[in-house]
C-alpha cells in the first residue's frame, strides 16, 4: 500500500504560494499604472506577466509528475531531492528574469529542462516496476 503524498504536497503548497506572490506582483505592477486589461505596453507588466506564466507552464506539470511519483511510492529522499530542485530551477528562472539576468535565467532553465526530463523517465520507470 502506498502512503499519503505528504512531502510532494509540502513541494505543491510552495511552489502554489510562490506563484501566488509572482501574481500578486503583476497586480502591484497593474495598481500602479492603472493598467487593468492587457499590459499598455509597460515593459514591466509585460515582464511580470511572462514571468508568471512561464512559472505557471512549467511549474504545474512537474508537481504533478512529483505527486504521482511520490504516490507510486518513491523513496521521500528521493522526492524531496526532486522537488527542492523543482522549487530551485523555478525560484531562480523567475527571479533572473525578473531582474534581467540573463546568464542566471540560463541556469534556471537549463536546471528546469533536466528536471523535466528526469523526473519523468523516473515517473515512467517507477510506473513499471
Amino acid at each position: 500500500m502506498t502512503s499519503l503524498p505528504s512531502h510532494s504536497a509540502i513541494f505543491c503548497g510552495i511552489g502554489i504560494l510562490f506563484l501566488t506572490g509572482l501574481a500578486i506582483n503583476i497586480s502591484r505592477i497593474r495598481l500602479r499604472h492603472r493598467i487593468f486589461l492587457g499590459h499598455g505596453d509597460v515593459a514591466a507588466l509585460q515582464i511580470a506577466v511572462r514571468t508568471h506564466g512561464n512559472a505557471f507552464e512549467h511549474l504545474m506539470p512537474m508537481l504533478l509528475l512529483l505527486v504521482i511519483y511520490d504516490l507510486l511510492g518513491a523513496r521521500k529522499l528521493l522526492v524531496d531531492i526532486f522537488g527542492a530542485v523543482i522549487l530551485i530551477a523555478r525560484f531562480t528562472h523567475a527571479a533572473a528574469y525578473l531582474a534581467h539576468w540573463s546568464s542566471l535565467r540560463r541556469v534556471g532553465v537549463a536546471l528546469t529542462y533536466s528536471v523535466e526530463a528526469v523526473l519523468g523517465a523516473t515517473v515512467i520507470a517507477q510506473a513499471m516496476r
